[in-house]
């Protein structure tokens, strides 16, 4: 699982990764935007043995229920999928009480639903009460630590994309000692209330649909500016999440103090991108045309690496096209939901990818019974796989550039105008940060 996601991902990013204690119990919480790809994601970063809170739901059949426990899962039952299994949970905190009691790792995700959106949902408060009844039982000396992790994916449902996962110090339960013993229900309403504040850092988190749309189009046309202004080094790991953490809390700060501003910066960014859309561009298009001076250069290297590299390409999908494919066209047929695609098309390829090339090496020992060919025709399969992604994605990227170059040629007058746009909107955004700047 940890070499899969380390293939699935095309980075993946760990903020704060130190703060994990190494030992002792502990409970690590994490936001939950693409079901069972995240529990693997957190279980793969850490160097600790995980036990998962899974719904009780998936225990209903014989098989799952003798499998699952071997998988390092505890059931926990809510009432939105069977009121009248509530009194198993009892079972479930023990289960969690002694896993902890014996410096157990727990990894738990308090929303207790998995949407992919950008917005932390309201946090349950069955970890607080787990983590304090197990420090009750042991009279507060157990030293039980709470990690909160966020999961920020640039796409979690598509390869070969980014993974930011974000870290905050721990939460020492035994702080709550005196609130417990004053009031149980309202230490554990308080530290889900830090729980909560905790994670808020860690993801980003958008107030609805219509505003994540504003976040993102702004992000489209301004994050490579605005890097900069803020002083956030490219090198900086955390640098796309600082620059969306900063756009959002600017564009909520406007959305209380200057509504109609803001609703008109929205429909003027509607009216360019849906511009761009009818002849076919995007604002990259337009960011890289003005920034780019060789464009014959940069393409005549293109087709230098396209003529090159088609053996190589032709090779790799031949031997990789069947495992790349499949679980795609699994996830698309087994399930509407697209929470679950990603994680579908990664684990299923970690089986077909497995599978595939364990047949064709054997095969390739069977036919030439010579060992150095097999290596190598082995070492060739993962390489050549990563070479036809990125020779494949390459063509259509040159081709898009040749069409953009027509585009331009039959509708240059337009365009220009379009360029203009996007520079006035820009200094509106400029104008607005510093504003937002001097009042903050």
């Amino acid at each position: 699982m940890s070499i899969t996601t380390r293939v699935f991902f095309r980075s993946i990013v760990i903020r704060n990764k130190e703060l994990v204690p190494p030992n002792g119990p502990l409970m690590v919480l994490a936001n939950h935007p693409s079901t069972f790809m995240d529990p693997i994601v957190v279980a793969t970063i850490l160097k600790r043995k995980v036990y998962f809170l899974a719904k009780g739901e998936l225990f209903k059949t014989k098989l799952t229920r003798w499998l699952l426990p071997k998988l390092n899962m505890i059931p926990v039952y809510r009432k939105q999928d069977d009121p009248s299994l509530m009194n198993k949970n009892e079972e479930t905190f023990n289960k969690c009480f002694e896993h902890l009691e014996k410096g157990g790792v727990i990894l738990m995700f308090p929303e207790g639903i998995s949407i992919t959106e950008r917005k932390l949902k309201p946090i349950k408060s069955g970890a607080a009460r787990i983590v304090l009844g197990a420090e009750a039982r042991n009279n507060f000396k157990l030293n039980v630590k709470i990690v909160t992790v966020g999961l920020n994916y640039e796409n979690p449902h598509k390869f070969n994309r980014n993974l930011f996962i974000n870290i905050n110090s721990p939460i020492n339960c035994a702080d709550y000692k005196d609130k417990y013993e004053n009031d149980h229900f309202k230490a554990a309403q308080d530290l889900t209330n830090d729980i909560t504040k905790s994670l808020e850092k860690l993801v980003i988190d958008i107030e609805d649909e219509k505003t994540d749309y504003l976040v993102n189009n702004i992000e489209t046309l301004y994050k490579y500016k605005i890097s900069a202004d803020l002083g956030i080094s490219e090198d900086d790991k955390s640098r796309d999440f600082l620059i969306t953490k900063n756009i959002v809390e600017t564009v909520n700060y406007y959305r209380i103090s200057q509504p109609l501003r803001v609703e008109a910066m929205r429909e003027r960014l509607k009216i360019y991108f849906e511009n761009l859309k009818q002849i076919g561009l995007t604002d990259d298009d337009i960011r890289k045309t003005q920034s780019n001076n060789s464009f014959v250069l940069n393409n005549l290297k293109a087709l230098f690496i396209i003529v090159l590299g088609f053996p190589i390409y032709l090779y790799g999908l031949i031997n990789n096209f069947l495992p790349f494919e499949i679980p795609g066209f699994i996830a698309r047929r087994t399930t509407k939901s697209i929470e679950f695609r990603g994680a579908i098309g990664m684990v299923g390829g970690m089986f077909t990818f497995l599978i595939f090339h364990t047949l064709q090496i054997i095969l390739i020992w069977k036919f030439t019974q010579v060992q150095w060919i097999t290596i190598a025709y082995a070492v060739s399969l993962p390489l050549t796989g990563l070479f036809t992604y990125w020779y494949y994605h390459t063509i259509i990227e040159i081709k898009n550039k040749w069409l953009l170059m027509m585009v331009f040629y039959k509708k240059s007058i337009f365009i220009s105008s379009l360029i203009t746009e996007r520079e006035k909107i820009i200094l509106e955004f400029d104008n607005a940060k510093n504003e937002f700047k001097k009042k903050s």
